[in-house]
């Protein structure tokens, strides 16, 4: 790996590309002993225990997604608990949870800004505004899908 050259002139490492074990590591543990090793905190969304990332030795959880690695030591400790220490995020679920946040957000904004006009009158005509197709024709304001409302139909 080439990333011991990053090591004096980072600080954050967010790490998220697929590895193999056949792959090199990007940084050795002992590189953490370092002088220039400046890197602080790292979110290992990979999440590959002893895998890319040495200080991964654990993975860690939504409820509490940090830990510290000490460098001198090799220890896992609390999160935060030293300067020193680097503080990894390893939540192993986390691609699951983003999607997750994302369907619940959606959800609350589909509730409040839209559900209103579906159950009311509409007078603002959202509704209508949002409606591609009507009584199996397309609405007024979506006619210029009209070419490919035919080609697709002709297959």
């Amino acid at each position: 790996s080439t990333f011991g050259n990053f090591l004096p002139v980072t600080d954050l490492l967010i790490a998220c590309a697929y590895w193999h074990p056949a792959a090199p590591k990007l940084f050795a543990e002992a590189d953490t002993q370092r002088p220039d090793f400046r890197i602080n905190t790292i979110a290992d969304v990979t999440c590959d225990v002893n895998g890319s990332i040495p200080t991964t030795k654990r993975s860690s959880t939504i409820a509490e997604p940090a830990f510290d690695y000490h460098p001198a030591t090799g220890a896992l400790e609390p999160p935060y608990a030293h300067p020193e220490n680097i503080t990894v995020m390893a939540v192993d679920n986390l691609p699951c949870e983003l999607p997750r946040n994302a369907s619940r957000d959606f959800g609350r904004q589909l509730l409040d800004n839209v559900l209103p006009h579906l159950l009311g009158n509409d007078a603002e005509g959202m509704i209508a505004r949002a409606t591609i197709a009507k009584n199996g024709e397309l609405t007024e304001r979506y006619q210029y899908l009209a070419d490919y409302v035919a080609e697709a139909t002709e297959v």
